[in-house]
């Protein structure tokens, strides 16, 4: 008996992707970029490296507290320490047993110090600020005439400010004056202030204020890190500066940011201060700084190229 031909196989059913919820995006099939493979020995080697330069920042340290600060075992650390040794980038003092950096070390801080570019990472701090708040962020410096504008980066449809770079504003009446006024030693700041008190009140909308209020206003600066305007230099305008500190503590950069008043909360207080703050730490820390109590000094950067 003939077989009958067997029927062709229903083609299986291909699961269908589920559609998007309202208002959910789509999630994306590509992949997510391999991480770089590097040499897992040299990171760790640099870790130590790195806690050897916490550990005796006051005087060479024992084995156990650079184990400490690299949160690694004695005995694995004591091998990376040997292997620092032998290269120069650390060494033993005889005498003691303790361990400091290295000879080896000075050729490669000068170097990155002479590669050391303040402005370029300002940049960067202006672009991360504009982007975030959305509003008017620039560069301060202290120059022979008093704080000077040396970057600035406004978002579109900001309010356009006509201060040009290179321009120098007040001491007493600018968030970025005040800033230098309190951080900077007494007599590096004090002719600028007596010149403006001595003057007088501006006509053109400046707030009025007393000198003690002014000094009131330093010590609150100096405590908290953050200076502020509401209309103080120019009627309805509200501004935010924080101190950029170099590998000595000394400032040498204000980070400002400004906005019509009410258009963004600009308060010593509020997220914007916050972010700022947290935007002048981190380019603090790009710079050199490494924490600890900021001294009321200040090293001039080199000047940069033209924005």
């Amino acid at each position: 008996m003939d077989k009958l031909p067997r029927s062709p196989a229903a083609p299986e059913a291909v699961p269908r992707k589920p559609e998007p919820q309202r208002g959910e995006r789509p999630r994306s099939t590509k992949k997510a970029p391999r991480a770089q493979q590097g040499v897992q020995s040299v990171e760790i080697g640099l870790r130590v490296a790195f806690a050897l330069a916490e550990a005796a920042a006051p005087g060479p340290a024992t084995l156990g507290e650079i184990a400490r600060h690299a949160g690694l075992s004695a005995s694995k650390t004591h091998r990376y320490l040997v292997s620092l040794c032998r290269t120069g980038l650390a060494e033993q003092v005889a005498s003691n047993g303790r361990y400091a950096l290295g000879h080896a070390l000075i050729p490669l801080g000068l170097a990155a110090l002479n590669q050391l570019d303040e402005y370029r990472y300002a940049d960067e701090a202006l672009d991360a600020l504009v982007s975030t708040t959305g509003v008017t962020a620039m560069v301060m410096t202290w120059g022979s005439h008093g704080s000077t504008l040396v970057r600035r980066r406004e978002p579109p449809g900001a309010v356009v400010l006509s201060t040009k770079i290179g321009s120098v504003v007040s001491t007493v009446f600018s968030s970025s004056g005040r800033l230098f006024a309190a951080l900077l030693p007494g007599e590096v700041a004090a002719p600028f202030i007596d010149a403006e008190f001595a003057a007088g009140t501006p006509t053109d909308g400046t707030k009025p204020i007393t000198r003690k209020a002014f000094r009131d206003l330093l010590e609150r600066v100096r405590e908290t890190k953050i200076s502020w305007i509401e209309g103080d230099l120019v009627r309805g305008i509200d501004g935010l500066s924080a101190p950029v500190f170099d590998h000595e503590g000394h400032i040498v950069l204000a980070l400002t940011i400004m906005a019509m008043h009410g258009a963004r909360d600009l308060s010593p207080e509020g997220q914007a201060a916050q972010l700022l703050k947290r935007v002048a730490d981190d380019l603090s820390r790009r710079i050199g700084f490494r924490g600890g109590t900021a001294g009321t000094q200040r090293r001039t950067p080199r000047p940069g190229p033209d924005p």
